[in-house]
């Protein structure tokens, strides 16, 4: 009985650990709310997750706002370039249909602008948690965002399918926002962080 009020017990780190995901999770979509600073929200949330959470450093929250502050400019300058870029995509892809009766090029521009759309989902699964964990140019972030997605291209599928299906339950349902953003990062870290042990000396 003692040990169910222990705060080291099993029962209240969990509780605690579901506590995190869901504050992380308001923090990210709070801070992403003026569109421009999703990335920096990212970079923070993937870089709170894995230290405060996966890791179970302290001061989950504090490290949030610290790589937010951080990244901002770099990040806002990522997420105005490449969301402009997935912006332009999907409404391509919209025109498709209406400019283009003839079943055959419709087939084939779809899968010219899929092409390009996984590309762009792939390059920015990539760019927000090496934004977070390493410094970089906003020319060196694209350019090494670029090289891990084509090094790295099992992955880069995987975290493709974890962003789209996250985005799509948050988009349909909205009340998956309150949880799933720090569980997407969770997830997407075991690929990540494994590709990032591969680019780094051994003692790091």
């Amino acid at each position: 009985m003692r040990n169910l009020f222990n705060p080291d017990a099993f029962l209240w780190r969990w509780c605690s650990r579901i506590l995190d995901v869901m504050v992380l999770s308001i923090l990210w979509f709070f801070c992403s709310l003026p569109a421009v600073t999703v990335g920096p929200a990212s970079a923070a949330l993937y870089d709170a997750a894995v230290h405060g959470i996966r890791r179970d450093e302290p001061g989950a929250y504090a490290r949030f706002f610290r790589t937010f502050r951080r990244e901002l400019k770099t990040g806002c300058l990522a997420s105005l370039l490449w969301g402009a870029v997935i912006a332009a995509l999907l409404w391509g892809g919209s025109l498709i249909g209406r400019t283009i009766q003839d079943p055959g090029p419709v087939l084939a521009a779809t899968a010219v602008f899929a092409a390009l759309l996984f590309f762009a989902l792939g390059v920015i699964s990539w760019m927000f948690p090496l934004l977070s964990r390493f410094e970089f140019s906003f020319q060196g972030l694209n350019r090494t965002a670029r090289q891990f997605f084509i090094v790295h291209l099992p992955s880069s599928l995987l975290l493709v399918l974890l962003l789209a299906g996250c985005a799509w339950a948050c988009f349909k349902f909205f009340f998956p926002i309150f949880f799933l953003p720090c569980t997407e990062a969770l997830a997407a870290s075991l690929p990540i962080e494994r590709a990032f042990q591969k680019h780094m000396p051994p003692e790091a």
